[in-house]
């Protein structure tokens, strides 16, 4: 009996790398030819696993050419049959074969395929958060990289998009303010829409320049309106606190006072420093200050305004890098049932690719590599001159 009979590489290949690659691939290509609303991912960030696959069919291999080179050692015809006469080269093949596509259908549920549509009810708990974000354009400043507004936009998304503790609780609504201000996403569990609305935000978003925070203050406030009267209502207030309007201490007590609404200030700038830092006069163009009756505008964040604002509406104050200290205090508050929702979902399809993979692995226990017939086995020299 030689390797080649034993061990053949082509039957190998075939069943234990050939075929999990094509299934691949075919698997690709559906993902390819469906259309991006009709096929979701809970993990998609998580393809890369598939490679687990085509690396369990080449290790396989690798067995078999170690196999085969050992197998070289025994060259008497006696021997060999002893050894291992009684394996069957296409069920070893077909073992593996179903070991590896089980692992890419471990990782196909890893992934988290969704499609087809049902409808959920979902009742929400949690706190309202109404987020004011200042776009006057004191907020291209620099003193902060790359500027007061993109950080503002950036620690806003990663603190209440992107931790765990504000996913799939909480609404969230944003109002984009300067002299006037604009609303951009009402009170919503969607935190994906409230990131899109978010990004969108820039210098000039608001109707009209300049910096009203009271005004800000109030539209924040005229959002909680269909809040439920026990719910936890929080404004966060980002902004440098240059105000052009006046009154947002007035504005944040009468809130808290009135409406049980506790305004939280975040500082968007750079607390230590001790003098101004000029402000750009177009977004595209940083190294062009503002000038307003021929002189260079300044601008310098307000801790002790801010402070006061926050005092004032129950809340607290703090800079801008500190904000995750907020959010854990936020995110510790009473939490009451703020709303039921209807949506229509993806329905998840990860069990299927599981009940696939524990079918193929129990098949693969049940799958004996010795030959069906006596018949089959190899016959030693002596049975063979016998015949």
């Amino acid at each position: 009996m030689s390797r080649r009979v034993l061990y053949p590489l082509s039957t190998w290949i075939t069943w234990a790398l050939l075929l999990p690659l094509a299934l691949m691939a075919l698997g690709f290509a559906v993902v390819a030819t469906t259309d991006v609303h009709t096929l979701l991912f809970d993990n998609p960030h998580l393809w890369w696993l598939g490679g687990a696959g085509p690396l369990a069919g080449l290790l396989a291999l690798y067995g078999v050419a170690r196999r085969r080179r050992a197998l070289e050692r025994f060259t008497s015809a006696e021997l060999a049959p002893l050894l291992a006469g009684r394996i069957s080269p296409s069920r070893q093949a077909l073992r593996t074969s179903l070991v590896v596509i089980a692992i890419l259908m471990i990782v196909a549920a890893v992934i988290g395929p969704r499609w087809g549509m049902h409808l959920e009810k979902q009742k929400v708990h949690g706190v309202d958060i109404v987020v004011a974000l200042d776009v006057s354009r004191s907020m291209l400043a620099e003193d902060i990289e790359p500027n007061r507004l993109e950080r503002a936009k950036r620690v806003i998304r990663q603190q209440l998009t992107e931790r765990a503790v504000f996913q799939h609780a909480h609404r969230l609504a944003l109002v984009a303010f300067a002299g006037s201000t604009s609303l951009k996403a009402p009170l919503t569990t969607d935190h994906m829409s409230f990131r899109s609305k978010l990004e969108a935000v820039k210098v000039g978003s608001a109707p009209r320049g300049g910096t009203a925070i009271a005004e800000a203050i109030r539209a924040a406030t005229d959002l909680f309106a269909k809040s439920p009267q026990e719910a936890s209502k929080i404004i966060l207030l980002f902004t440098d606190g240059e105000d052009h309007e006046g009154g947002p201490v007035e504005a944040a007590k009468t809130a808290f006072e009135k409406h049980d609404i506790r305004t939280f200030t975040i500082g968007v700038g750079d607390p230590a420093r001790t003098v101004g830092v000029q402000v750009p006069a177009r977004e595209d163009d940083t190294r062009k200050p503002l000038l307003y009756d021929g002189q260079i505008v300044f601008s310098k964040l307000d801790v002790a305004g801010l402070q006061l604002i926050a005092d004032a509406g129950g809340g607290r104050f703090a800079a801008i890098h500190e904000l995750h200290r907020l959010v854990d205090a936020i995110a510790g508050m009473r939490k009451v049932e703020l709303t039921t929702e209807e949506r229509f979902r993806h329905k998840p399809r990860y069990q299927w690719f599981l009940a696939v993979a524990l079918v193929l692995l129990g098949l693969e226990t049940m799958i004996s590599e010795r030959r069906s017939s006596v018949a089959d086995l190899p016959q030693r020299v002596w049975q063979q001159e016998a015949t």
